[in-house]
């Protein structure tokens, strides 16, 4: 006869797909940097940095909502009246002064510091999980009694200890981002803001672009013509 295993409830689950899929990728693991990017990690950021990305994104914006207001209220070709963002960045950063290839790094340098802050969040949530499904497997390994219910216990009690000891080094990241983390903290809002309303553009954009296809005449082949 075959031993019964205890209940082990989603714990198991999670251990087991974390053993299969090998656990959570670091944002190095998960898109193998450029060298340009790399070069553009190794420099800190700076206050002055961070306020001309702001202006520049502030400004290419601001082009961007005049132009959609615009042919909101009057009409006309939205595609040739409202430029693409980077162009609109591009024209923004020209008339600030600001030289286009710091503005690209900062603003790459930024996107990057941002994606990570939310997987390291993550990962903080996960590491929550696991170290709740370890107590649970802990307390289901101090009432079990048949020798194989506990040996597959432990093994599962193994692979959650790795996953959360890698979580752990993996949420260590070098003194300059902290740093750079430190600086984009200061202007969360003003960073979210911007983000709010470079989304707010894109579907306005998209609206349009979907009522102009709507209102564009039908294409009728001339009879006789081929």
């Amino acid at each position: 006869m075959g031993f019964r295993l205890p209940c082990l409830a989603p714990a198991i689950a999670l251990a087991g797909l974390l053993t299969a899929c090998g656990g959570p990728k670091s944002p190095a693991t998960q898109t193998p940097a450029s060298p340009s990017a790399e070069g553009a990690e190794t420099a800190p950021l700076s206050q002055q940095d961070i306020r001309l990305y702001i202006a520049v994104k502030d400004k290419a914006l601001q082009t961007l909502e005049d132009a959609l207001d615009d042919v909101e209220a009057h009409g006309g070709d939205v595609v040739s009246r409202v430029q693409e963002i980077s162009a609109a960045e591009r024209e923004a950063a020209r008339s600030l002064g600001v030289d286009w290839r710091r503005f690209t790094t900062v603003r790459d340098q930024v996107g990057r510091l941002f994606t990570a802050q939310r997987q390291r969040e993550d990962e903080r949530l996960l590491a929550v999980e696991l170290s709740r499904a370890r107590q649970d497997l802990e307390g289901q390994l101090q009432v079990a009694r048949d020798q194989a219910a506990r040996q597959f216990l432990e093994a599962q009690l193994k692979a959650l200890r790795a996953q959360i000891e890698k979580l752990d080094k993996e949420q260590q990241r070098p003194p300059a981002q902290d740093e750079d983390a430190r600086l984009l903290e200061a202007v969360r809002a003003e960073i979210a803001t911007i983000q709010g309303r470079q989304d707010k553009v894109a579907h306005r954009l998209e609206a349009l672009l979907e009522r102009a296809a709507a209102s564009a005449p039908a294409f009728t082949a001339t009879p006789g013509k081929r």
